[in-house]
């Protein structure tokens, strides 16, 4: 009987057990998706933790921002000016896109919106469709890299696929079409040499490896930026601003020292990349500083960017076919465009001819339109606004491509990568605090 005591209660345990495993299973099912299942992203809880984290980072990027681009200090350049009159609201939308430093009241009639808030509203709506286009053009750029992994086809859509937009805005009298004279050809052909360069380094190193650890890379550019302008136009800052870039450095090589996906090809390819947009950044203010190339030749921000656009094209497409044939230049004719066809990206979905049209077609336009609203950013802010704005643009494509992709980072990434960011954000706040000192001495 004894004997027969301790069986019933030994199998009363087994029952009792696996009750309590098969609720634990449960459980952590309707938690998070099962980890076999396709397009899965996340397969255990601390996976599901990083995505909770990932989801709350966004949201801090998103709140620190906003808190930096409309809480500024008084005397900033950016600080718009006490509203002196007011407009319609139909003269307030009909230059939306046309981005100042001030703003005037917008009268509704039973209400207004003080010049501040309006000149809050056009300047956020900037930065949002910078993200928003910038976000889609990530995405897209990186399926195609994937597919098809032809990093100067995707290098030629980037600049390629946006002229056609250029000219039509041109042709309709939306912008005014630029006037280049061969005094002004020489630079335009030399930042436009750097300009095809970074895009192309960009495009390797998104293509290399984890499309989050390579923008943690890119986010070097501000260091190089520094060094270069002291180099060419002998403007060398304080001390403690080169100091700020210490943490960069050394953020970028913690992370790099833990990537599992680290790759040589992808570390040297985002610092060509960063060396070469940096000197298209000093050359290129150096020369548009002019007051009247940007008056006499139309050469604002956008009217900028789209020539060096078309110039970029013109120099890509040689290296092009020399790197990866003839057959890019017709892509479904092209071996790897074949061998997409009838594969699963990464959610499981078909690669189909249409599909890859669409990424290349998508990616070459969100990028022109990224720019192109990256550039009336700048124009309604002061530059270190802008700088935060686009060091956060960065944390937030991180944050995406973990989400969308499933692209793990270890700890030891995690760390250096908010070690260099939170570097990029010293130097700005640094870099404008001595800058405002130097202008208040003179």
């Amino acid at each position: 009987e004894r004997e027969k005591w301790r069986t019933k209660r030994n199998k009363r345990g087994q029952l009792e057990g696996g009750r309590e495993e098969e609720i634990e299973g449960r459980e952590t099912s309707s938690i998070m998706p099962c980890a076999t299942h396709r397009g899965c992203l996340w397969s255990c809880r601390s996976s599901w933790s990083c995505f909770l984290v990932s989801r709350s980072l966004l949201v801090v990027a998103v709140v620190a921002l906003a808190s930096t681009a409309f809480a500024l200090e008084d005397g900033s350049p950016s600080k718009p000016k006490k509203a002196l009159k007011s407009q319609t609201p139909v003269n307030y939308f009909a230059n939306f896109l046309k981005p100042s430093k001030s703003e005037v009241a917008v009268d509704f009639g039973a209400f207004n919106i003080p010049g501040k808030a309006a000149w809050s509203i056009k300047a956020g709506s900037y930065f949002g469709l910078w993200y928003f286009f910038n976000i889609f053009y990530n995405v897209a750029n990186k399926k195609a890299l994937n597919a098809l992994n032809l990093p100067w086809l995707q290098s030629l859509a980037c600049v390629g696929v946006g002229i056609p937009y250029i000219a039509l805005i041109w042709a309709l009298g939306v912008r005014d079409t630029p006037k280049i004279d061969n005094k002004l050809l020489p630079s335009i052909i030399q930042q436009s040499s750097l300009h095809a360069a970074g895009n192309v380094g960009g495009n390797v190193a998104f293509g290399a490896g984890a499309l989050g650890f390579a923008h943690v890379l890119k986010s070097c550019e501000p260091a190089f930026t520094a060094i270069f302008s002291g180099l060419i136009n002998g403007k060398w800052q304080h001390p403690f601003v080169y100091a700020t870039l210490i943490p960069i450095m050394g953020g970028v090589a913690y992370a790099s020292a833990s990537e599992v996906n680290f790759n040589m090809l992808q570390f040297v390819s985002a610092m060509v990349s960063n060396v070469a947009f940096s000197l298209r950044a000093v050359l290129g203010k150096k020369t548009m500083s002019d007051r009247s190339i940007r008056e006499v030749a139309k050469l604002d921000g956008p009217n900028t960017f789209s020539v060096l656009q078309i110039g970029a094209t013109l120099l890509t497409i040689p290296f092009v076919v020399a790197v990866e044939g003839w057959r890019t230049l017709a892509p479904w004719t092209h071996p790897s465009w074949k061998a997409a066809i009838g594969k699963l990206d990464h959610a499981g979905a078909m690669i189909t001819e249409g599909y890859l049209w669409k990424q290349l077609i998508l990616s070459g336009l969100m990028f022109q339109l990224y720019y192109e609203s990256a550039f009336l950013a700048l124009d309604a802010v002061s530059p270190v606004t802008h700088s935060i704005g686009n060091n956060i643009k960065r944390v937030v494509i991180v944050i995406t491509s973990v989400i969308i992709f499933g692209q793990k980072m270890s700890t030891q990434s995690m760390i250096g990568s908010s070690i260099a960011i939170a570097g990029v954000f010293l130097y700005a706040q640094v870099s404008e605090m001595y800058s405002n000192i130097a202008n208040r001495a003179k």
